[in-house]
């Protein structure tokens, strides 16, 4: 054995031989304390006979036959309405005899404790054992070695009444309440114990969860609401039941409120003999209320000391609460994550893609089918402003945190296709199915259909009332439990019927455990007015390993070690040793590793409680393999080798402190059923050599109501808000959208266009209007001087993307401006412009030759992106945009004219909601690719295909001449069976005759499309269609004929919008990184904010992987916007800038790969076009391979690249750069050496 004090220990095994239900070990060399590792075989598990994966197993033939019966009429029936309903589930070894024994709490009966007497055979022995509870209604236990005597004993969370702990007298059948004595007797609205060594003294504390109390009187008749020094107070007597909850900015009103939970320090034994704690809450700071319905204690950002995540019912926020080491907390959910659900429930941890991470999942009550969701979605009036205004956002839907590695969780429920279960309470993750990767389980129903919208339960209705009474006499809400299979890259499938876990009822707790200790995992699940239900897993394939940890006392479970094993085929699984996650679960605390067909693990690391690592190597699976702690094992020295980022965020050091400012605007008051906000689509962002130094400074847009602003580089690198006269100050009032630098009046130096659009204003407003600032700079300072005010025609739009090319070849810069919308009549398009550049020395012109040089771009569609590009490789520039609710289209450059060759070039038939567009030679065959984003999978628009596409429809709904919005989805079966993607509160307050045409919520959600709005409203009305959500490339035959590749599936997290492609890791291949997120859907959608920036790793041959942020460094989790190439400290790498709508701006610097080296291509062109636009490079290597590229006149979206192309030196096959050759536009080609060391090559054209 060798041993680092400093860092673990290292323990060979050597397998001997492996069966399928036993192994051997010999330990070599021999361990100097064999006491410390314990192997014993597994029971063996009978072939699998094709039956289902799990078998309900009956009350008599277990003698598991409990029932929490409901009682209608029971003088605590209101806790039927509460998370109490069907009380908890724990599983533990309580007489140490080898088998996991059951405690079930009860609710209006005694709790039961079912002792496995032999396998699958149980005896409820809870009433001699002192365990019953007498008359209290019980919710979650846990079992947990409370006084480190090393057994377990039972907590139980009880409704107004006090908490019980019962301690084991070692037997597992004698139990003695002693929590006064402990300090824990709390009576309050208690739910579930979870229990940590928060501050690492080695003992267990305990975070006590509540939910609320009610009156069991009713709502008084009167508000209980009294005013103090002019601000509203709850009325003394009434705190404990009732909250303000805030409706409007100055707006609030009583209702029923959560309890505070309860954090205990564990402070060792007192003078009763046994462990003595002290209510630190407030001192810790936790004192929010909330409905508290589960917790996980967890070390979320790995830095030795566990953190504590809470979910929240209602709309009392989830809480992260970050341990500060000093036994304070600090929520910072709202910086770690992206938004929460509305309704959290449920909660588990796991690691789901086998990243080693553990990954967070929350449940919530969204439903499964059309039908139940708009039944469920009743009048948001009172809860938009919530919706609007809490941070972070909540969403009515499960939440999949998937960790990142970075400390910022991307949420991914629907691109796994799980974010919606039903009224779901318990998950567990967990490989049931003993392949190596965690699935899913789900339990659902209520006691009552609570949020059924046509029985809404108002405050002035329950006056006298409780809030079960008026539903008392109504059915149970009996849904189907799901299951879900983890196929690998996120992947999941419904196999709740194959496997035989589609029990109907009403289910609440959940715990797994192997009972039969045959290595696979079984569960017991509590349900309401039935048998607990106990499913016995068949699995007859698949290795496994259970690990059972003896931590030192008095942590004797040792609760909180990381367990962490690598094996060939199933690769790397990380469990924590923690029984209490989820809703009223305490689970098996032996850690199961399914194997799949692996029958050795390589390895098996322990990171124990107090910091101690060990290792463990070569172990045959099908065993129990039990592991104690050393009593003198050190703490490692340092955590987790984690890698040096690629990319640094600099911002701040190099001085770019820019944040865009949105003010509020309601794009709503005039199209309530509008999808997203158009006001808040902005801003971007351009690099250019502003005052001719010869170096790139930066523009930045603003909002409107702000002033862009100007960023010029100095010798140094480090960037200054420029100070000078600046006519776009004057300009501030209109919201800036692109900008662009290039040379407008051919007299040698930058100016600077910009393109205007907002919501915000009507369509002709002056604040509409693109603007041109030309540079008249001098010896007396930086001065840019607006031209007239129709320099560019004023068109009655809001304006998106801008791009700039010389398409007439004239030698002058021209531009195309894309039409995003007509304000208030979305999704009318405003028209787009091709504006040819007839200025002269003295007078700036831009002449509208749109209808004459190309037909049919005026009324392209939605315009989001554009570029021009040489598609078709004949030398000039052809032009592609991006449309929402339209394809990627192309107008190719004839000479005389641009026309639409989209369909000829395969693109006319995919329809998307595509943002941005950027071009780069992706396999390096020398013509160029297109990279396009979109809105991606991570929406609750799910996978539109053909024939299935996403519906828009415009027109008059109700025949009053007023055009409305209707958005529509395909039905399950049909594809001309239309459903509405709204519910009928929101469409009825748009369309008021929709509430008399359909009196209930029901009769909406059975109706079909064209029975709310007719055939004929719909049939006169625009239509819309998107059929393609992926983002990915347009492949080049070189000829302008395309074929579609999309990224990888983890790329479609988010929306995309700023993107570029270069070569960021120097081996060759050109690279893609775009920014992400949405943040302005309407308020019920929520934020689209699953992700946190991509960069996409190029192979050469077309396709690409995604590549981890902790390697990449690249992370923006705001609203992602713009995103620019530039190189920050001339060093030939290429580092990155990026804007985010209402919020600061990021920068990026490369810090280069080891081994690796890069050379940055600049050109300095001719008066009209000094940046080179249009010029095409190419990189020559040694092995006849090339590199190629094209420097833009803006791309990407709403951004400008600084005018410099990055490309390797040495490629990924060892060829060397040798010669790099220009085709400049107009034809000319130079070709010149690349320099042996210099990182930047300036090459001129031939005609300086």
């Amino acid at each position: 054995m060798s041993t680092d004090s400093n860092l673990a220990r290292t323990i060979t095994l050597t397998l001997m031989r492996a069966l399928p239900a036993a192994a051997l070990l010999v330990l070599s060399p021999r361990i100097g304390n064999a006491e410390e590792l314990e192997v014993s075989p597994l029971v063996e598990r009978s072939p699998a006979t094709g039956e289902k994966l799990f078998t309900k197993l009956g009350g008599t033939g277990t003698g598991l036959g409990f029932v929490n019966p409901l009682e209608k009429d029971h003088p605590r029936a209101l806790l039927y309405h509460s998370p109490w309903a069907a009380g908890g589930v724990a599983l533990g070894d309580l007489d140490r005899d080898g088998r996991l024994d059951v405690f079930l709490a009860g609710g209006p009966g005694n709790n039961a404790l079912y002792i496995q007497t032999a396998p699958w055979k149980f005896e409820d022995v809870a009433g001699d054992a002192g365990v019953a509870g007498g008359d209290a209604w019980a919710g979650g236990s846990g079992m947990v070695d409370i006084d480190g005597d090393g057994d377990l004993d039972i907590m139980v969370c009880n409704y107004d009444s006090p908490v019980q702990v019962f301690l084991n007298d070692g037997s597992g059948r004698k139990f003695v309440d002693r929590a006064a004595a402990m300090g824990l007797a709390v009576t309050d609205a208690s739910l579930m114990p979870f229990f940590a060594d928060y501050d690492r003294d080695g003992d267990l504390d305990l975070y006590l969860l509540t939910n609320r109390l009610e009156d069991p009187d009713g709502r008084p008749e009167k508000p209980p609401v009294v005013m103090v020094d002019g601000k509203p107070r709850i009325k003394p007597g009434f705190e404990k039941y009732y909250f303000l909850k805030q409706t409007a900015a100055n707006k609030w009103e009583a209702d029923l409120g959560g309890r505070p939970d309860y954090l205990f320090r564990n402070d060792g034994p007192g003078t009763a003999g046994v462990p003595r704690f002290t209510d630190v809450t407030a001192a810790a700071g936790m004192t929010e209320r909330g409905h508290g319905l589960s917790a996980i204690w967890w070390d979320y950002d790995r830095d030795g000391w566990v953190d504590l995540f809470v979910a929240n019912d209602f709309n009392d926020p989830d809480r992260l609460y970050r341990n500060n080491r000093d036994g304070t907390f600090t929520d910072v959910a709202a910086d770690h994550l992206p938004h929460t659900a509305w309704f959290s429930m449920g909660s588990d941890l796991g690691d789901m893609n086998g990243d080693g991470l553990f990954d967070l999942f929350t449940t919530d009550m969204a439903a499964t089918t059309h039908y139940k969701a708009k039944i469920s979605m009743g009048n948001m009036s009172n809860w938009r402003w919530g919706l609007e205004n809490f941070w972070p956002r909540q969403a009515m839907r499960n939440n999949f945190f998937l960790n990142t590695g970075t400390g910022r969780f991307m949420e991914i429920a629907y691109l796994t296709g799980l974010a919606s279960t039903d009224w779901t309470w318990g998950v567990r993750l967990a490989d049931l199915d003993n392949d190596g990767r965690n699935d899913l389980f789900f339990t659902n129903g209520a006691a009552r259909y609570f949020n059924h919208a046509d029985l809404p339960a108002t405050a002035a209705s329950l006056i006298g009332q409780t809030s079960w009474d008026p539903f008392k006499d109504k059915e149970p809400l009996k849904e189907q439990n799901l299951a879900f299979r983890n196929l690998g890259d996120l992947r999941f499938e419904n196999t709740t019927t194959s496997w035989g876990l589609g029990h109907v009822g009403v289910s609440m707790g959940v715990a797994q455990g192997d009972l039969d200790n045959d290595g696979d995992l079984d569960l017991v699940v509590a349900n309401l007015d039935e048998p607990v239900t106990v499913y016995r897993n068949n699995s007859g394939g698949g290795n496994s390993l259970r690990v059972r940890l003896q931590g030192r006392p008095p942590n004797t479970g040792a609760v909180g070690a990381v367990v962490t094993v690598e094996a060939e085929a199933s690769g790397k699984q990380v469990r924590l040793a923690n029984p209490f996650t989820g809703f009223q679960a305490s689970n098996d605390p032996a850690l199961h590793f399914g194997l799949g067909e692996d029958t050795v693990v390589n390895r098996l690391t322990v990171r124990w409680p107090g910091g101690a690592v060990e290792t463990h190597e070569g172990i045959a699976a099908n065993q129990l393999l039990t592991l104690r702690e050393s009593p003198d094992g050190v703490p490692a020295e340092k955590g987790e080798n984690r890698p040096t980022p690629q990319f640094e965020e600099v911002a701040a050091s190099v001085g770019l402190r820019f944040k865009h400012v949105e003010r509020p605007f309601d794009d709503y008051w005039n199209q309530p059923l509008l999808p997203g906000k158009l006001s808040q689509l902005g801003g971007g962002l351009a690099f250019g050599d502003a005052d001719g130094d010869g170096d790139d400074d930066l523009f930045v847009a603003g909002a409107a109501g702000q002033s862009g602003a100007l960023f010029v580089c100095g010798a140094d690198g480090a960037f200054t808000r420029a100070q000078g006269e600046f006519a776009w100050e004057a300009d501030a009032e209109s919201e800036g959208m692109t900008p662009l630098w290039f040379d407008v009046d051919s007299d040698g130096d930058l100016d600077l266009f910009v393109a205007n659009g907002t919501s915000e204003f009507p369509g002709k407003s002056r604040n509409q209007q693109d603007r041109i600032y030309l540079n008249e700079s001098g010896d007396g300072g930086l001065r840019f001087v607006a031209t007239p005010i129709l320099t560019i025609p004023v068109y009655g739009g809001a304006n998106g993307p801008a791009v700039t090319a010389d398409f007439d070849g004239d030698g002058d810069l021209d531009l195309f401006i894309g039409g995003r919308v007509v304000p208030g009549e979305y999704p009318v398009a405003p028209g787009s412009h091709l504006l040819r550049n007839d200025s002269r020395p003295g007078e700036v012109r831009f002449t509208d030759v749109t209808e004459a040089a190309a037909p049919g771009l005026r009324h392209a569609g939605l315009v989001t992106g554009a570029l021009f590009s040489d598609a078709t490789g004949d030398g000039r520039p052809d032009l592609l945009l991006t449309l929402e609710w339209g394809p990627v289209k192309l107008f190719v450059n004839e000479g005389d004219g641009m026309t639409d060759a989209t369909a000829s070039a395969g693109l006319e038939a995919r329809s998307g909601w595509w943002n941005s567009i950027t071009g780069t030679d992706i396999e390096g065959d020398g013509d160029l690719d297109y990279v396009v984003m979109n809105v991606g999978w991570n929406t609750k628009y799910g996978h539109p295909k053909p024939g299935k596409p996403a519906v828009l429809f415009y027109g008059d709904m109700e025949k009053t001449g007023k055009k409305r919005l209707v958005e529509a989805k395909p039905g399950k079966d049909h594809r001309e069976d239309l459903l509405p993607v709204r519910g009928r509160s929101c469409s009825s307050h748009a369309m008021p005759s929709l509430a008399g045409k359909f009196p209930t919520f029901e009769s909406f959600a059975r109706a079909h499309l064209a029975e709310i709005y007719t055939p004929d409203c719909l049939e006169s009305a625009q239509r819309f269609a998107a059929d393609t959500f992926e983002s990915g490339v347009l492949v080049n035959d070189g000829r302008g004929k395309f074929e579609w590749r999309p990224f990888p599936r983890m790329a479609q997290a988010s929306p995309g919008y700023g993107v570029v492609a270069s070569d960021l890791d120097m081996d060759g291949h050109p690279d893609v990184c775009a920014v992400q997120n949405f943040y302005t859907r309407e308020p019920e959608t929520g934020l689209w904010r699953g992700g946190i920036g991509l960069v996409l790793a190029g192979s050469g041959s077309g396709t690409f992987t995604l590549r981890s942020p902790v390697e990449s460094g690249f992370v923006v989790d705001g609203d992602g916007k713009g995103l620019a190439l530039c190189d920050l400290d001339n060093d030939g790498w290429p580092d990155l800038v990026a804007t985010q709508n209402n919020e600061s701006i990021m920068a990026f610097r490369n810090r280069g790969r080891p081994g690796q080296s890069g050379v940055a291509v600049r050109l300095r062109g001719p008066k009209g076009n000094p940046q080179g636009i249009g010029a095409r490079v190419r990189v020559h290597y040694s092995d006849g391979s090339g590199a190629s590229g094209e420097i833009s006149g803006g791309g990407g979206y709403l951004s400008q690249s600084a005018p410099v192309l990055f490309f390797a030196r040495r490629n990924a096959d060892g060829g060397a750069a040798e010669k790099v050759t220009v085709g400049w536009p107009g034809g000319r080609e130079v070709v010149v050496p690349v320099p042996a060391s210099e990182p930047v090559l300036v090459i001129p054209h031939p005609a300086l």
